[in-house]
């Protein structure tokens, strides 16, 4: 009897201290907060995400084309791929790159000349086609196999005419191979490849991503030593010493944009020695210094302003930590760090150009892969120092407050 009784008591002393484990729970909204809403808000954006990656048909990217062959063939194939599957002509390779650059189309194909071989036949090598960074891989894909196939149309049409009215018994009886000889693979080169004149690789394309993302997690330490200085009385006694919330907030972000530099330091390092190490490409660094720098200072601003915004605004650490964490995941994804952009269907793509994460990371990869400009990253630099200004305002306002409640 005394056994059941302590097993009865065991029982009840759990079920009492799950009770208070929901109090407890219950009083922190924040974390609650993070718990449900965080994993939700993740879940939805990487289905979207990952939307188009397993549909079977895809549509055709939208396509300017150069045509800089007046061979009558070269124009009759140009007019009717067009006419089936629409397009823009565009009188320049400068005019289409223009193109591409400002997204007016995804896609375009250079046809050179001369397009036909000496035998007659269309050259598939002869035609560049050149993607948008955002183009999505699976309609590439489906954009070059259905001009492989309209090519080959043709070199059936001049088989044709070449047999005469034996065409049909000739089409019939000859292999594919004998009628239809390969004749080489058209170029696939990707704008930033274009504009910089260079491979893209994994690892020029992924650290910039990578290092931005590390750069927003600068939440942690700053809230570790905010919310400790607020909470043991460390910012009333600066105040005695006529320290204003402002100096605070500058002092901070100096310190924490240096680490951010650290940071970088340390994964640039890592990307041009220890990837080449373990078997990867190389990270290289012959950038532009000066666009390099505004887009470090920029993005350090924007990672360290939001940082302080949290931190003014939580009343613990845990809740910082698991508040800035979880914000960060959701940036990130949205951003296209941890899915490549041009995996995205269309609508979240144009989200992603709202994130900060998401101007840092155009940015970033421009500056990377060897084709910045002014007009595309100064916007992007003045987006991140507006971030950075409008957080550091709305960080000043509850130290401010809680100067005058002490």
């Amino acid at each position: 009897m005394s056994r059941l009784m302590r097993r009865f008591t065991r029982i009840t002393q759990i079920v009492r201290l799950a009770v208070k484990e929901w109090r407890l729970l219950l009083r922190n909204p924040h974390g609650l907060a993070v718990l449900f809403l965080m994993p939700a808000i993740f879940v939805l954006v990487m289905s979207f995400t990952l939307k188009n990656t397993l549909i079977v048909r895809v549509e055709l990217p939208a396509t300017g084309w150069v045509l800089e062959d007046s061979s009558p063939v070269a124009k009759a194939w140009t007019s009717e791929w067009i006419s089936r599957h629409g397009g823009q002509r565009f009188a320049s390779r400068q005019e289409l790159l223009a193109a591409l650059k400002s997204r007016q189309v995804q896609a375009g194909i250079v046809v050179r000349a001369p397009l036909l071989g000496e035998d007659g036949r269309p050259r598939s090598e002869q035609l560049e086609m050149w993607l948008g960074n955002l183009v999505q891989p699976a309609a590439a894909a489906r954009l070059r196999a259905e001009l492989s196939y309209s090519l080959l149309q043709v070199q059936m049409k001049i088989a044709a005419a070449e047999a005469g009215p034996f065409a049909s018994l000739l089409l019939g009886s000859a292999a594919s191979g004998e009628l239809l000889p390969a004749q080489g693979t058209l170029t696939v080169r990707y704008l930033y490849e274009i504009e910089s004149g260079r491979a893209m690789t994994a690892v020029q394309q992924s650290v910039p991503a990578w290092l931005i993302f590390g750069m927003f997690f600068v939440v942690i330490p700053i809230a570790g030593v905010l919310i400790q200085e607020r909470n043991d009385g460390t910012l009333a006694r600066l105040r005695t010493f006529g320290v204003s919330p402002g100096a605070v907030l500058g002092g901070k972000l100096l310190a924490f944009m240096l680490l951010n530099w650290v940071q970088l330091a340390f994964m640039l390092l890592v990307g041009r020695w220890l990837v080449p190490l373990l078997g990867g490409d190389a990270l290289r660094l012959d950038i532009a210094p000066a666009w390099f720098v505004l887009m470090v200072v920029a993005t350090s601003a924007a990672a360290v302003g939001l940082a302080l915004l949290i931190a003014a605004y939580t009343h613990s650490f845990d809740q910082a930590a698991a508040l800035g964490g979880g914000l960060n995941v959701i940036l990130g994804a949205i951003a296209g760090v941890m899915v490549p952009r041009m995996l995205m269907p269309p609508g979240l793509q144009t989200v992603s150009q709202w994130s900060p994460m998401g101007w840092a990371l155009d940015g970033m990869q421009s500056v990377f892969l060897g084709s910045p400009d002014a007009a595309f990253v100064l916007p992007r630099a003045g987006l991140l120092l507006g971030f950075a200004g409008l957080c550091l305002l709305l960080s000043w306002w509850p130290l401010r407050s809680h100067e005058h409640a002490r």
